[in-house]
């Protein structure tokens, strides 16, 4: 069941991907980035408070600051992300950023919670690193 929630991450990923590329080009909508990221982040907590709602689940100090800040380097990443798009084209900017956000991740899980990592996974980190390297404009 988890291989289903990872694919399902990875498309509902890729939608949003799209959604953000289709903000600067084919609509055209520069002007309304501030809104789209409001829209987006806003429509997460309104699901989330809906959900503890339902399920009556309580909240502690705890969790609620971590997801305060888990939704804001969200946010500012998803700006930082809309910001670049009107000069990177997405073809870069979003492997480059899934490659980053993958590597980055992956080696904070070693050093931070001491996760194994085999020999294939860490080629497979680097080659997320070179595929970077590979993609970024040389000019």
């Amino acid at each position: 069941m988890s291989l289903f929630y990872l694919l399902a991450a990875v498309v509902l990923t890729g939608i949003n991907s799209i959604s953000n590329r289709a903000i600067h080009n084919p609509l055209g909508l520069d002007n309304y980035m501030g809104l789209y990221s409001l829209g987006f982040w806003g429509s997460g907590v309104v699901l989330g408070i809906i959900t503890m709602a339902i399920t009556k689940h309580g909240t502690r100090k705890i969790d609620a600051g971590i997801g305060i800040v888990m939704g804001a380097a969200g946010a500012v990443a998803m700006v930082l992300l809309l910001i670049a798009l009107k000069t990177v084209p997405g073809v870069v900017a979003f492997p480059v950023r899934s490659c980053g956000n993958t590597s980055l991740t992956a080696v904070v899980s070693y050093v931070a919670w001491r996760e194994k990592v085999t020999p294939r996974q860490w080629l497979g980190i680097v080659c997320g690193l070179a595929a970077i390297y590979l993609l970024l404009p040389t000019h």
